[in-house]
């Protein structure tokens, strides 16, 4: 099988180096810039149950007739992609933060060729190409039309062969949309607080993400949304697991990048004022994240 990874970030890295363990052509899909980075091929993942993994994997900056595309890059670059992404026929497996990129996929490349992954691993980018494992958590994928096809579990089993604990479900959006109900607690009050998360213990900022865990999982259970696990009982677990790990979102910052603030709390607010619901505790983080970014 061949599998493109588009995007040498933490979760891009993380997944090129663990599947090129398995029994499958893996390439990296990355800027003409970075591939300057990368010309002799070699990536790094430190720290995976204690080791530190290298490998030497194809660079590329087009597609070549993949049989899955995996999309690891940040919500916020999806747009420069629909183009090239709409040019194959390959199915994608979208990695992205927030219930943005799946409205926008879904819509624009059709719920056939799109399937998520929605992970509570903690993984932070080092450099490009490079990535350390930060914590284990969840993983479930699922493709957008509800169907597990036969596609979906050969990529499911090859990434439970690289190491990874996967789990296959039929309604993915629901996962979706607990993971950003995660993330909209989580990132935006480590990312303004500039803590880890096992800091987001502290009773002072628990009580803030608790807020907002409970006003995003209201939102989302009043528009019709199932959700399969409890979103505060994860976010403990998350935190705890991984205690040690900056979120995406503190990294971008202290990284000077853009945020996915819009993705995940913006998106929840845009949801929110389009159903006449409360999204107070979003909108004040998205305001807060908009105030310390570059």
């Amino acid at each position: 099988m061949k599998i493109t990874v588009i995007g040498p970030g933490a979760i891009g890295t993380l997944l090129a180096t663990l599947l090129s363990n398995t029994n499958v052509e893996i390439s990296l899909l990355v800027k003409p810039k970075h591939k300057k980075l990368l010309q002799d091929g070699k990536i790094v993942l430190d720290n995976f149950n204690g080791k530190r993994l290298e490998k030497k994997i194809k660079i590329v900056t087009e597609l070549d007739d993949p049989e899955w595309i995996i999309l690891a890059v940040k919500s916020y670059d999806v747009d420069s992609l629909i183009e090239l992404l709409g040019n194959s026929n390959a199915p994608i497996l979208c990695c992205q933060n927030g219930i943005k990129t799946y409205l926008q996929l879904t819509k624009k490349i059709g719920k056939d060729r799109i399937a998520y992954m929605v992970t509570g691993m903690g993984s932070s980018k080092i450099e490009t190409g490079e990535a350390e494992f930060r914590g284990s958590g969840f993983t479930f994928i699922g493709e957008a039309s509800g169907v597990s096809s036969p596609r979906l579990i050969v990529l499911s089993e090859l990434i439970r062969t690289s190491g990874i604990t996967c789990e296959v479900v039929n309604d993915v959006l629901s996962y979706v949309w607990l993971k950003t109900i995660i993330n909209s607690s989580i990132n935006p009050v480590a990312a303004y607080a500039k803590v880890i998360n096992g800091d987001l213990r502290k009773p002072e900022l628990n009580k803030i993400v608790r807020k907002i865990c409970i006003e995003s999982t209201k939102i989302s259970t009043e528009i019709g949304i199932n959700l399969p696990l409890e979103p505060w009982s994860e976010i403990e677990k998350i935190i705890r697991n991984t205690a040690e790990n900056k979120c995406s979102m503190l990294q971008d910052l202290e990284n000077g990048r853009q945020t996915e603030i819009d993705a995940i709390n913006g998106e929840i607010a845009r949801i929110a004022d389009s159903n006449g619901l409360d999204a107070t505790y979003n909108k004040e983080f998205i305001e807060k994240i908009k105030s310390v970014s570059n």
